[in-house]
């Protein structure tokens, strides 16, 4: 018996699922987008014309009021989603003292147009104090939220 290939998949299968999920606390004052440690994740497509799915969910607390941004990265290009001011970010929520947390999820239906191996990955940034992901406003949770990351391929 022989197994089934890509090729032969009809098109809108699912090829391949990836995912990395963490409880780990992140925490930054940058104004710069930062990496978010443990929300990356590689894949592989097995053809050019593939799409890659990509589904990001996190929880955060911000200790000032901030503006918070989230930006989504192929490798090591920011993807366009739009967003205030044409600024790429996926959500702009302002952060307060007395706020305990918020959440954020997204999907994008990537064409990376490849067969070498592609990193999809968050970053972060804040105007003012400090943003928390997977943690409340004062990083203080005694019990982390899970984030993850997934990308799931679709054969075309």
């Amino acid at each position: 018996l022989s197994g089934m290939t890509s090729a032969s998949m009809p098109s809108g299968s699912v090829l391949q699922v990836l995912n990395s999920s963490t409880t780990s606390t992140f925490s930054t004052t940058s104004s710069s987008a930062v990496d978010v440690t443990g929300f990356n994740v590689s894949i592989t497509p097995t053809s050019t014309t593939s799409k890659i799915l990509v589904f990001v969910d996190f929880r955060y607390g911000s200790s000032g009021n901030a503006s918070n941004k989230a930006f989504l990265i192929r490798d090591a290009t920011s993807i366009s989603l739009g967003g205030a001011n044409s600024l790429s970010n996926v959500f702009q929520a302002h952060g307060d003292t007395v706020q305990g947390f918020g959440s954020s999820s997204f999907s994008y239906l990537d064409s990376p147009s490849t067969i070498s191996s592609i990193t999809y990955k968050l970053q972060v940034s804040t105007t003012v104090g400090t943003l928390y992901i997977n943690n409340r406003n004062d990083g203080g949770a005694t019990t982390n939220h899970i984030g993850s990351i997934t990308v799931m391929e679709i054969g075309a």
